[in-house]
């Protein structure tokens, strides 16, 4: 046998908008929020290592020039004649003979290395200062500084020395400067920084990337004064990279022990990254709007299709538990919605006629079938009451034929009354009288009536001849000549869980029904067609058209006579008001 399938799992609206919010609109703004930040991260991680590779590669150009220049100049003082001589002639002639010399070599140094701006040689015993310049790369100012700065060192000796290379302003231009030698005789050599970082009149290496020197403090070295136009703060110091100046520029930097600065790269943002921070931001703002809107969102989509599902589903549910008065709603805004509406209303409108005309049909189907019973009840007494009189009369008994045309004409009138609809019990009590006293004309029988009935129920609704008939019964078949007919007539409330009804009883003292008429009572055929038992048919009839299932009678033989109890779910006359309890009338009995 196979296994049933597992149902599927249903969900409401607001489940799956929380779904739709939080499965897919969130994580979708937060991966866009991501991707963005890690690909300008990845961006400018590519930037850094390509200015540290540049930084690298100029830093090390610089740096084995200014060895270069350090190991030429150090052979001249350790090997070469004329700087050896320097060191201790005292005769100023020939002091001034080996500087020719000597500057010669340096002028040949300075061809072979383009970075060198100027060479002095120095000596203290003679007082001596001689220099060769590059005239085109540097100005009167930057020489004269040059000047001052070498008769400081001629002053100062050994100190200057020691101090290796060293960024120093020079004009409006600093310069790397190198003193060797000794304290007696020495060497100064002054390298142009910006020969060093830009071909010739080109100040960026390609479009967008530039390479500078900034001094210990962070302050540019070459090129500040484009520096401080475009805005740009190398600082901070410990930090190998940052994002500074308007435009925004990505600065890379590196400190070089040997020349004593930082070597800094400078590379334009680009022109699609320049503005990725405001990006970033609105992109921040973008998704924070888009959060505040979705509520607003769901509430509009709730008020355009979700309150209006929710409130066809209110109305379908209604019509299931039977409210098929029950409409949508057919002021929608949406086009389909309301087309759904007004042809489902429509739909019920067309139903509830369809309904209504069957309801109508059966009223008219029960209407016409307790008229035909009212009929075949009519008559059943008409033609022993017309015997009745046909012997009175042969009596001449004109008295009692008088009184018993009267009382027949107010059986009549009950009779005919309209038996589709209930009346009060003291009414057909009454009627159970007359119908009494035109037995007594028409058989001269004796007969005494019983009535026990409770005050409450006196005016409960009953159906017409229902309890007649029961009489009507006794006095057929328990009637004997020459013995009195005793019928006791018994009416109460009863109380049970299903709702309250009234309990009719009728007994009577004759020998009991024939086997057939018992057995017709017993049986559950409602509509059985018979020529015989009208009464007795008529009255099931009738209960099952009025109460269905919720009416009935018991009859039951015993031995002195038949007794018969109906039962139905009868409405009090007077409404709005609850019954007493128990209270009875006294016994009535006529005869």
């Amino acid at each position: 046998m196979k296994k049933r399938k597992k149902e599927r799992r249903s969900y409401t609206i607001q489940a799956l908008r929380r779904v739709v919010l939080f499965g897919f609109i969130v994580p979708i703004l937060v991966m866009q929020l991501l991707q963005n930040y890690f690909a300008l991260e990845s961006f400018v991680r590519e930037v850094e290592q390509g200015g540290k590779s540049t930084i690298y590669l100029y830093q090390n150009q610089l740096e084995t020039s200014m060895a270069r220049i350090e190991k030429t100049v150090a052979s001249y003082w350790a090997q070469d004649y004329s700087h050896g001589r320097m060191l201790y002639t005292q005769s100023d002639l020939d002091a001034l003979g080996y500087t020719y010399t000597i500057i010669s070599q340096y002028k040949t140094l300075m061809q072979g290395e383009s970075t060198l701006a100027a060479m002095f040689l120095l000596s203290q015993p003679n007082d001596l200062i001689r220099s060769t310049c590059d005239q085109n790369n540097t100005t009167y100012e930057e020489r004269q500084d040059m000047q001052a700065y070498a008769a400081k060192v001629l002053a100062g000796g050994e100190q200057e020395i020691q101090k290796g290379w060293q960024p120093c302003p020079m004009g409006d231009r600093y310069f790397l400067v190198r003193v060797m030698g000794s304290e007696k005789a020495c060497t100064i050599c002054f390298l142009n920084l910006e020969d060093t970082v830009k071909p010739q009149d080109a100040p960026y290496y390609s479009d967008g990337a530039l390479l500078l020197y900034a001094d210990k403090e962070g302050k540019a070295i070459t090129s500040s004064q484009w520096v401080q136009e475009q805005s740009i703060s190398l600082l901070p110091l410990e930090s190998s990279f940052s994002i500074s100046g308007s435009p925004l520029y990505l600065v890379v930097k590196t400190w070089s022990e040997k020349s004593g600065m930082y070597v800094v790269f400078l590379e334009e943002y680009p022109g699609g990254l320049q503005n990725m921070g405001w990006i970033l931001f609105m992109t921040l703002v973008f998704s924070v709007i888009v959060m505040a809107l979705i509520p607003v969102l769901f509430t509009r989509v709730k008020s355009l299709y979700i309150r209006p599902l929710e409130e066809m589903t209110g109305v379908l549910q209604a019509i299931r538990d039977g409210d098929l008065s029950r409409r949508f709603p057919v002021g929608q805004r949406v086009k389909e919605l309301k087309q759904v509406c007004v042809s489902f209303n429509q739909m019920m409108d067309e139903m509830k006629g369809l309904k209504i005309q069957a309801y109508e049909t059966e009223l008219q189907r029960r209407y016409a079938e307790l008229q035909y019973l009212q009929l075949q009840i009519s008559p059943h007494f008409f033609l022993n009451f017309l015997k009745s009189l046909y012997a009175m009369a042969q009596r001449k008994r004109f008295d009692r034929i008088q009184q018993a045309i009267l009382l027949f004409s107010d059986y009549v009138r009950y009779m005919f009354y309209d038996n589709t609809k209930t009346v009060p019990l003291d009414t057909e009590l009454h009627h159970v009288e007359n119908y009494l006293d035109l037995q007594r004309y028409m058989t001269a029988g004796d007969i005494c009536c019983s009535m026990q009935v409770d005050d409450e129920v006196r005016h409960a609704l009953v159906p017409v001849l229902c309890v007649q008939t029961f009489i009507e019964n006794s006095c057929k078949y328990a009637m004997v000549p020459g013995k009195e007919l005793v019928i006791e007539l018994r009416v109460m409330w009863l109380q049970s869980e299903e709702g309250d009804q009234v309990a009719i009883s009728v007994s009577d003292n004759g020998p009991g029904l024939p086997s057939d008429v018992y057995e017709e009572c017993m049986k559950d055929l409602v509509f059985e067609k018979k020529e015989n038992h009208v009464g007795i048919r008529n009255i099931r009839q009738r209960l099952h058209l009025l109460y269905g299932d919720k009416a009935g009678f018991i009859v039951s033989i015993m031995k002195r006579g038949v007794s018969s109890k109906l039962f139905c779910r009868c409405k009090s006359r007077v409404t709005g008001q609850k019954r007493k309890k128990g209270k009875r009338c006294d016994s009535i009995s006529r005869g």
